[in-house]
């Protein structure tokens, strides 16, 4: 258990506190495969690790942190206010450099129902997925996500133009302002940097919203399932109501990050944690401009040069006219690697 900063620092550096949660108990799931990307030889995404800042962050406003150190996670929710879940995984085949599905990895049915009754009864979610979604990590996050209407694609956001250069665990792309759509999380962030990392569907009805969406146009998404690529820009974080309770969705934990390749101390990256736990955390919301709950419609992008002079442009399947675009793409994606879990012994920068 980590216990807040004391008071005279907590003031200091740019996760500085608003307002003061002391007594408010932080969860960081442990249970779910979060140790086993160390089977890759870069370090886990546990409290302690790459999730150190994230959990700082909580503890410079007051919160007293703790794990569930591999032990059942429901034995730990009742006495919790929010639970954080790190990008869950199965286990690592270093040979075929690929997660490989592991039983006490996966969110048993009864986990799930103790997770949202714990969000009905007013509790907080802050929750990471990871580039291609479930069908990368051999996770099951769909299931937790989509009581929640909010269904976790199998795709990736990838900044096409970076991939010949830039090793694929560093290429990264920015979002501006203009993509944040609450004007509650936008103060004092200009810029969001990302790395790659999976897409929302809000399902009609759902009470939630973008966070923030992806940029869209040469930052493509492709779909390893479908074999689809869209040039739309889509959601890549969401929050939402689910009765008393709140939730944060990300499809990437990058952002948040402080391990080789975390990007929290990039751009505007920090305060934009601080106002998510900020809005996570009070419980009234004096201030902060309520969520508008709406469903999330796709932003097109047009692509000039079509023969149609102008055609809104969206996606290509792996078939049909597509088809040669999608498998030049495809064969990109599984040259420079971006199609497998790779690990630090074959890692080259």
């Amino acid at each position: 258990m980590v216990s807040p900063t004391p008071p005279s620092s907590a003031g200091s550096g740019p996760l500085a506190a608003r307002p003061s949660f002391a007594g408010e108990t932080v969860l960081f799931d442990a249970t779910h495969g979060q140790g086993n990307w160390a089977q890759t030889g870069f370090p886990s995404r546990e409290m302690h690790t790459n999730f150190a800042g994230v959990m700082q962050a909580f503890c410079r406003l007051g919160c007293t942190c703790t794990t569930t150190n591999e032990k059942p996670l429901s034995r730990f929710l009742p006495q919790s206010r929010l639970l954080v879940v790190p990008p869950p995984t199965g286990r690592y085949n270093s040979r075929k450099e690929c997660w490989e599905p592991e039983r006490t990895s996966l969110f048993a049915g009864e986990e799930i129902q103790d997770i949202l009754g714990f969000l009905r009864n007013g509790g907080r979610l802050l929750a990471f997925a990871y580039r291609f979604g479930d069908s990368f990590t051999q996770a099951n996050l769909r299931d937790l996500f989509g009581p929640l209407g909010c269904i976790l694609n199998n795709d990736a956001v990838i900044d096409i133009t970076t991939l010949r250069t830039t090793h694929p665990l560093q290429t990264a792309f920015d979002t501006a302002s203009d993509l944040l759509p609450l004007a509650w999380l936008r103060p004092g962030v200009e810029r969001v940097r990302w790395r790659s990392m999976a897409t929302f569907l809000l399902l009609p009805g759902a009470t939630a919203q973008p966070l923030a969406f992806s940029p869209g146009g040469r930052c493509i998404t492709f779909d390893r399932t479908q074999r689809r690529i869209s040039f739309e820009s889509l959601p890549i974080a969401v929050a939402g109501l689910h009765h008393q309770g709140r939730f944060v969705l990300l499809g990437g934990p990058h952002p948040f990050e402080t391990g080789p390749f975390g990007l929290l101390a990039d751009a505007d990256n920090a305060r934009f944690l601080q106002n998510i736990l900020q809005w996570l955390l009070e419980r009234d919301p004096a201030g902060l401009e309520p969520l508008r709950l709406t469903m999330a419609q796709p932003m097109k992008w047009r692509i000039p040069g079509l023969a149609d002079q102008g055609r809104a442009f969206s996606h290509l399947e792996g078939n049909g006219n597509g088809q040669a675009t999608v498998g030049s793409i495809e064969r990109l994606l599984r040259k420079t690697g971006v199609l497998k879990a790779l690990n630090r012994a074959k890692w080259m920068p």
